[in-house]
């Protein structure tokens, strides 16, 4: 005997009924089938039910018989005149039950019980004439003589040995090959309807296998199996090929909507196999759950519950108090309320447990009550509720044996800003839960499900700034695409955005970006970021600076506590008031978010990352001196080589190595913001007054007007230049525009250098800096190489980027 449960969305309309009964009658097995009702009806007789106006309610239920007969009429079953009679007796019934219900000074439990199960009165209705109408032999079972509960009537617990006695007292035909059934209904130990949950004809279907020794149960719904996360909120998702009875328990429990957490109970006290299968997919293999599976990943799924209340009981009371947990625990009991889950302080003077939010005021009525001289003598604080929460989820075996489990699932909740409010592990040790805010858990269920079964290290990067650097930046995360994969890392572009407009898209590294951002009239504000983020669909979100706007980067400290790491090429803030530079930190650190800004100072040369080593070994540095613009290095090499300032100036404007405006360059500003982080990152507490900077351009050389007019007053000062170098190699020297830290001052200016200098043969757009420490002295540490252009500064910040990944010690799953 095998017995099949099929679902309401598989059985939405007369295709659905086809395709069942095909899935059926394909069978040689003898088989119980037990069916919900279909999609919508059990909503629809709630609101019958509940609706005041009789003339209404009937029309209500006209509709819903009306579109089963609809059904039937498209099914075109033989002899259907029997079928629409048992319909129009159900409907006079659910009538005759309204008026009861809307006259009745008490509400009748039972009665309702019968109402809410006419969709499954109505489904196995059709479904066993359709069978009958095949030319298959089928018999109508009604469960309410096979099942026997107890309870609560409309979430009552079948009581196997009472329907064990009920079930050999049927006189069931041998010699039919199908025996159709109602779920969801039961009756009582007085014959009185009851339910057994919402959802529950999957229990019924475990029931009747549990009584009729069936050699397996298929659960048809329209999902392929058991899925490893929801595929509603995960589309990755991946199906789970076998399961053990424990950790669907767990999983139902923790809210799997795919079976009823009841379900496994009587199938797994003989050993039954249920598989849960796709009726659109019959072929599909579905999810095997039995006593041990062949499946061994560590962790097997995540699952999720929301519209959660967290209730917290706290005082003195507590403390070594025997029999205070069963006065809670009890009290909740007799409200008939469920407890999703609990967490105790180790002190014992705290308890607090889930439960749904819709019990939460009856829970602390009755709580207060139980409670009422204890929270008057204050032996007990007043009993707090916190609504809106949900709870997240790991399931597996594993986590009984393998080290991490715990820390992991729990890192990757806070990692995306997530407060965990109480942490449960089952006692089973097949689950660890987590209760957050409900509009926390969407981000932190992909964070989450990317720890434990994505394998790939994932970034999803929103650049700002999508000139020279930008633009190169995304070439290169589109172009690096297959080494990364092979590396096990996805970079996503997730949005783009310029000084005015941004586009966004999950696939914008795939896609032409820049007739979507041309084509966009959406400005970008904190507020839409802070949007996009609680959207949840993104792992690891990092802004990318590639602008040099104070605006973006007054920011930073913002960027940082919405929850995104933060990589930038942009030196404002870095180099701005103390203040600011601190807070920012403070943001990074208080959310425990990445902040990098190598390129702040040498480009694509890792200077930063050098200089944090030396002294996390111990060493201190003296002093440093650099070169830190490639745009001057380049035009200070072309004078000395004999060509003219203002053509060495043209030239490298020409190819992209100074800002539009040169300028912005010659001024020596960026330099002084370089080596003022620089200092910054020795310890030194200083701000940009405090540097002596002195311009490339000479004091008396007017450098007003347009950039045009500027370039072309520039021939004025290739004489002083000319002539300065001249005398510099008179003295075997040269000139180079230098930055430097010693004895706590700064200086940024053109220095004359010999020969023997570490900096004389720098040149052509390199940067370098000479660091004399307490372990290189006399000669210095010298870090150098090219520092101009678009490609060396977006490689830098691809480079920051990749620090922001998450580091992977071994696979879960």
């Amino acid at each position: 005997m095998k017995v099949l449960k099929f679902g309401g969305s598989s059985l939405a309309d007369s295709a659905g009924f086809s395709n069942v009964a095909k899935i059926i009658t394909a069978r040689t097995t003898r088989s119980i089938i037990t069916v919900s009702a279909t999609a919508t009806t059990t909503d629809t007789l709630h609101l019958f039910i509940e609706t005041e106006d009789k003339f209404s309610a009937k029309e209500l239920l006209a509709k819903l018989f009306q579109r089963h007969k609809r059904i039937v009429d498209e099914l075109k079953i033989e002899g259907s005149g029997a079928l629409l009679e048992q319909f129009h007796q159900l409907e006079q019934i659910l009538i005759k039950h309204w008026e009861a219900h809307h006259s009745a000074d008490v509400i009748d439990q039972h009665l309702l019980s019968e109402v809410f199960s006419a969709g499954e009165y109505l489904s196995s209705y059709i479904l066993h004439a359709l069978i009958k109408s095949h030319g298959y032999s089928s018999h109508w079972l009604n469960s309410r003589d096979a099942i026997i509960a107890n309870g609560p009537t409309l979430e009552s617990k079948a009581d196997l040995v009472a329907s064990q006695k009920a079930w050999k007292a049927l006189s069931l035909p041998s010699n039919v090959h199908f025996i159709i059934a109602p779920g969801f209904i039961a009756s009582d130990e007085y014959g009185q309807a009851c339910l057994l949950g919402r959802n529950g004809s999957d229990y019924s279907a475990a029931i009747l296998a549990n009584l009729c020794d069936a050699n397996a149960l298929d659960i048809w719904t329209d999902v392929s199996g058991i899925y490893n996360a929801d595929p509603k909120k995960i589309p990755q998702a991946k199906l789970i090929n076998s399961i053990s009875y424990r950790e669907a328990m767990e999983l139902a429990h923790h809210g799997a909507g795919v079976i009823h957490p009841k379900t496994i109970g009587p199938v797994r006290q003989k050993g039954i196999p249920l598989t849960v299968k796709n009726s659109f997919a019959p072929d599909d293999p579905g999810t095997v759950i039995a006593p041990r599976c062949s499946n061994d990943a560590k962790v097997k799924a995540i699952s999720s519950q929301g519209r959660i209340s967290l209730v917290s009981i706290s005082g003195s009371y507590l403390c070594d108090t025997y029999g205070a947990a069963e006065r809670i625990f009890g009290c909740l009991a007799r409200h008939h309320i469920s407890i999703i889950l609990i967490s105790q302080s180790s002190s014992e003077y705290s308890v607090c447990f889930a439960i749904r939010q819709q019990d939460a005021a009856i829970a602390k009525h009755a709580l207060k009550e139980e409670f009422a001289r204890e929270l008057n003598q204050h032996q007990l604080d007043p009993i707090d509720t916190r609504p809106n929460r949900s709870i997240l989820t790991v399931v597996g075996q594993g986590l009984i044996q393998e080290k991490g489990i715990s820390s992991k699932f729990l890192s990757a909740i806070s990692s995306g800003g997530a407060n965990i409010e109480a942490i449960a592990q089952g006692s089973s040790e097949l689950s660890i839960s987590a209760v957050i805010e409900d509009n926390q858990l969407l981000s932190a269920y992909h964070r989450v499900y990317a720890e434990f079964f994505d394998r790939k290290r994932q970034v999803d990067l929103f650049i700002l700034g999508c000139g020279n650097v930008g633009a190169e930046l995304i070439r290169q995360v589109q172009t690096q695409r297959p080494y990364l994969d092979s590396k096990g890392i996805s970079a996503n572009v997730r949005l783009i955005a310029n000084s005015k407009y941004y586009c966004a898209d999950d696939a914008l590294d795939s896609i032409e970006w820049r007739p979507m951002l041309e084509q966009s009239k959406e400005s970008l504000s904190n507020e839409k970021l802070q949007q996009l983020l609680l959207s949840g669909r993104y792992v690891n979100p990092t802004i990318v600076d590639c602008t040099c706007s104070d605006e973006v980067s007054a920011n930073y400290a913002d960027y940082l506590d919405m929850g995104f790491n933060l990589v930038t090429a942009n030196k404002k803030a870095n180099s701005s008031d103390m203040d600011n530079y601190r807070n920012i930190r403070q943001s990074a650190s208080r959310r425990f978010r990445h902040f990098f800004y190598e390129t702040n100072v040498g480009a694509g040369l890792p200077i930063l990352k050098t200089l944090d080593s030396l002294l996390c070994s111990g060493d201190k540095v003296h002093n440093i001196s650099g070169i830190l613009s490639g745009s001057l290095s380049y035009i200070l090499g072309l004078v000395e080589e004999g060509i003219p300032m203002s053509q060495a100036v043209s030239q490298a404007k020409e190819q992209g190595f100074t800002e539009p405006d040169p300028r912005d360059d010659l001024s020596g500003m960026d330099v002084a913001r370089k080596i003022l982080i620089l200092a910054r990152e020795l310890g030194a507490e200083l701000e940009l007054e405090d540097i002596e900077l002195s311009s490339l351009l000479p004091k008396n050389f007017n450098s007003t007007g347009s950039i045009g007019q500027f370039m072309t007053s520039l021939p004025k000062i290739d004489e002083h230049f000319a002539t300065l170098f001249s005398k510099a190699k008179t003295d075997n020297a040269t000139l180079k525009y230098v930055a430097s830290f010693e004895n706590g001052r700064l200086h940024v200016g053109l220095q004359q250098v010999s020969q023997d200098h570490p900096l004389y043969d720098i040149k052509g757009g390199e940067n370098a800096i000479a660091v004399y420490s307490d372990y290189y002295s006399p000669i210095p540490f010298v870090i150098k190489g090219y520092g101009a252009g678009a490609s060396v500064t977006a490689s830098g910040i691809f480079s920051d980027i990749l620090q922001t990944l998450p580091h992977r010690e071994q696979e879960l799953a």
